[in-house]
């Protein structure tokens, strides 16, 4: 039997490129529909946003109507409606930017190119992921550094709703056998906040389970 487990992740300096720019364009768009908010006519606040964030909304939710509909799901809805809301004010505060309306509209097309290409690698799919049964089989026979680099792997795949279950399966499998084979290391990585094991569990005298 095949000890290989498959794990699959995008790379780092995407993934935070796009963490940064959503909180920046966020804070950005916001901020922006803000001041578009003040100086907006009152029937473009009353009526026309409320229309535009239903009509996004519900848009996303009809495309969305196939698949299972579980917290994730009802979130994207929220958030198209929210941005759908605010992209009347948006539209109303960029002209009171004046020349600075221009690079906050380039700089926002750049972040969405960015979501869109994470977005993108998210949904393309990968090398097939282990289920937690298959790798508690042949847990035990895996060099601890396997592991360890199961673990990093499954960092990706924890972000997404349709993976997190298993994921949180197959990192239950692992910290047990972690544990078990160097429980001080294991203790030392949690009490840190068990961000990454690399600096505390010892894959120097690796063991395997017999």
């Amino acid at each position: 039997m095949s000890t290989q487990v498959t794990w699959a992740g995008r790379p780092s300096a995407l993934r935070v490129a796009v963490r940064v720019g959503r909180v920046l364009a966020a804070t950005i768009f916001v901020t922006t529909a803000l001041i578009g908010a003040v100086v907006a006519p009152w029937p473009w606040m009353l009526l026309y946003a409320p229309a535009v964030g239903a009509l996004a909304g519900g848009t996303v939710a009809l495309a969305r109507s196939g698949s299972r509909q579980d917290a994730a799901s009802r979130r994207t809805v929220v958030h198209a409606a929210v941005v759908g809301f605010l992209a009347v004010p948006f539209g109303a505060g960029l002209p009171a930017l004046g020349g600075a309306g221009g690079v906050v509209v380039l700089f926002l097309l750049v972040v969405a190119s960015l979501v869109a290409a994470d977005w993108l690698a998210e949904e393309q799919p990968g090398p097939p992921v282990a289920g937690a049964a298959e790798l508690r089989s042949v847990v035990g026979a895996l060099p601890t550094q396997d592991l360890v680099h199961a673990w990093l792997g499954t960092e990706d795949l924890l972000r997404s709703a349709r993976e997190h279950r298993r994921v949180a399966e197959l990192r239950e499998v692992l910290l047990d056998e972690l544990a078990r084979r160097d429980p001080a290391g294991v203790a030392e990585w949690l009490a840190a906040g068990g961000r990454s094991p690399v600096p505390h569990i010892s894959v120097d005298r690796d063991t395997t389970g017999t």
